[in-house]
């Protein structure tokens, strides 16, 4: 395993692919941020839940960018320490948790074997970036352990990954304009939280219209859940646009905004969003 680090830092160094770039500092989820809306419980779930659940959301880890090694390794290791320090329930990975199909099997397997040991359910909506998991000639597609599930069906799949939680979300099998990752989300359970998990680029439509894998601001408003988990745009970001809430959780390596999500669910409170620093070990240039 790659050996971590000469310096302690936020990091210095963005991993490029991000749509957005990167809002100063980490705000609250109470506060606005770079134009965001401002964040509130949805009224829509509350009650429906049965019991309080707390998740952790991440995306964007690009474990094995060659330029970063050391440091998504770094910052991995520290969203699992987040997890145990918060006693998630489930931890939600929105996309892009590996870099590429070149990453190395033995951290691949690294990742598996630290996910699984963190002893917590763990949820891999695949990206455009983990074609790894995706490929079907891959040795990792379809690649399962008993707290570890990667959502693989094309058209969408949903998990229950602990009690009271249902989860559903569409891999990124083709980052084309005409994927959506919200299209064809099932009516929500009659019990319990409904969370959906997507990878793509937020916009109204008319923006970035030949960008791939679009996220519509009428299929979030028009969403059936309790929380959309949110990936591909590198910053912590609300962009709910109805009843359900949705962040984009931010990556693990931005600069001085290198986040993810702690996300409360709760039958009285509804849904509340708090941006979570992840710190991480860079290596001297």
């Amino acid at each position: 395993m790659p050996k971590a680090a000469s310096r302690s830092t936020a990091g210095s160094s963005r991993i490029s692919g991000s749509d957005v770039a990167s809002t100063p500092g980490v705000e609250s989820s109470k506060e606005r941020a770079s134009g965001d809306r401002e964040a509130v419980p949805s009224t829509a779930s509350r009650g429906r839940g049965g019991r309080a659940l707390t998740l952790l959301h991440a995306a964007d880890l690009h474990i094995g960018h060659h330029a970063h090694p050391d440091a998504v390794l770094s910052a991995f290791k520290s969203m699992l320490e987040i997890s145990r320090s918060i006693a998630a329930d489930a931890i939600l990975v929105a996309g892009d948790l590996f870099d590429s199909a070149a990453v190395p099997s033995w951290v691949v397997e690294y990742v598996f074997e630290s996910f699984e040991g963190a002893g917590r359910p763990v949820v891999i909506l695949p990206g455009n970036h983990d074609t790894l998991l995706t490929k079907r000639d891959s040795p990792f597609h379809g690649l399962v352990t008993p707290n570890v599930r990667v959502l693989q069906g094309d058209a969408g799949e949903t998990l229950s990954p602990a009690d009271g939680l249902t989860v559903w979300g569409r891999p990124v099998y083709e980052h084309i304009p005409e994927f959506h990752p919200l299209a064809g989300m099932p009516r929500r359970p009659e019990d319990g939280w409904f969370v959906a998990m997507g990878h793509g680029l937020v916009s109204d439509g008319t923006q970035f219209r030949f960008r791939g894998s679009p996220i519509l601001h009428s299929e979030l408003a028009a969403a059936d859940c309790d929380y959309i988990a949110l990936g591909h745009v590198h910053t912590y970001r609300n962009v709910t646009c109805g009843a359900a809430v949705a962040y984009y959780s931010g990556a693990s390596v931005n600069g001085n905004a290198s986040t993810a999500a702690i996300v409360r669910l709760d039958p009285g409170a509804g849904v509340t969003v708090q941006p979570v620093a992840i710190p991480y070990v860079a290596t001297r240039d």
